[in-house]
């Protein structure tokens, strides 16, 4: 699995199953979608840095996976092409 790639060495980090939708706020850099911040849960996340991303399918449906760090804590957002919406994954505190 890609994210215990990104999270392998990290101490005492707790891994949550979120899998709720979110409001995503992504800019395109050089063809490139960069998630900006994402707002879950009533609160505006800043993302500090996009340290990995990488596709899957669901199916026909091709996903956009992203490893974020935001406010100390380090969380995976997935972008449905199909959808185009976005859901918080995992949350890693």
């Amino acid at each position: 699995m890609q994210t215990e790639f990104f999270f392998r060495g990290a101490t005492a980090m707790g891994q949550t199953r979120v899998h709720e939708g979110v409001d995503v706020y992504a800019a395109f850099v050089r063809g490139q979608v960069v998630p900006r911040a994402f707002r879950w849960g009533g609160r505006t996340y800043t993302v500090d840095h996009v340290h990995q991303r990488w596709t899957g399918r669901n199916g026909g449906v091709r996903l956009h996976y992203f490893a974020v760090t935001a406010a100390g804590n380090a969380y995976k957002l997935c972008f449905n092409a199909q959808e185009l919406g976005w859901m918080l994954e995992e949350v890693y505190v």
